[in-house]
């Protein structure tokens, strides 16, 4: 389980985070929405231990500083503990580096023998479509193989969490609803835990459990997802239909 509180995160006396909490029970999707700005990133950066926060982040009542950095300092054996996968919103690949190198990356650096890495590569692809480009370049892969390619690295590290940003980003609707089928397949077959970034109302719809809408530093909706497509909420409802009026500033 993965719960936040009274989490705050801010920049150069900018607070884009104002005190937000919410939980994320164990095999359960949180889809975070909001409109460009709103802070979803950060938030994903905060849980992973990449920037600064005020407040409490826990994975099975731990706080995140403390598994962080035991987890540093125990190194590959305790990697069966605590295993977070991140598929980064722009791929986050390594242009140097073929398919295969760019997903055995993770895999490499936890020291895992070279027979054990082939296998475990090779089976990812295969998962997310990509069985043969094991030798292609990044810049030889449209957008969406780049976006299977991510997936494929994470799912390679076997893991408890996973946090995606935005995986849907510069898709068109069928490649959107693809890589939501691999989000969905994954959930189901490793039993993960995932909170997912997106402005995507149709790919939150079919991928969340539950859904947290932020604005203006603050969580305005948050709750299952059949509530918020109810549009009941008054800032869910103008979210969804991309109406002008409403709650939501669009400026």
């Amino acid at each position: 389980m993965i719960q936040a509180r009274d989490l705050v995160i801010a920049f150069d006396g900018r607070t884009i985070i104002d005190g937000i909490d919410f939980t994320v029970p164990e095999g359960s999707t949180l889809v975070l929405m909001g409109k460009n700005g709103s802070g979803k990133s950060v938030v994903l950066k905060a849980l992973s231990g990449l920037i600064e926060y005020r407040g409490a982040i826990e994975i099975n009542g731990t706080d995140i500083r403390e598994l962080y950095r035991d987890r540093y300092m125990a190194g590959t054996d305790d990697i069966n503990r605590f295993r977070i996968a991140y598929v980064f919103q722009k791929g986050g690949l390594f242009d140097s580096m073929n398919v295969f190198d760019n997903v055995a990356f993770g895999l490499r650096r936890m020291s895992v023998d070279e027979q054990s890495v082939d296998k475990m590569v090779v089976n990812s692809l295969a998962r997310v479509g990509l069985r043969g480009s094991e030798n292609k370049l990044i810049s030889e892969l449209s957008g969406g193989m780049q976006k299977r390619v991510g997936l494929a690295r994470a799912i390679c590290l076997n893991p408890n969490i996973i946090f995606f940003d935005d995986p849907t980003a510069g898709l068109d609707p069928i490649l959107s609803d693809s890589i939501a089928d691999l989000i969905l397949e994954i959930r189901r077959s490793l039993n993960t835990t995932a909170i997912v970034t997106t402005h995507d109302s149709r790919i939150a719809e079919k991928i969340a459990d539950s859904i947290a809408l932020l604005y203006g530093g603050k969580i305005v909706y948050r709750g299952e997802s059949a509530g918020f497509f109810s549009r009941e909420n008054e800032y869910a409802r103008q979210f969804i239909d991309g109406e002008i009026e409403g709650p939501i500033d669009i400026y």
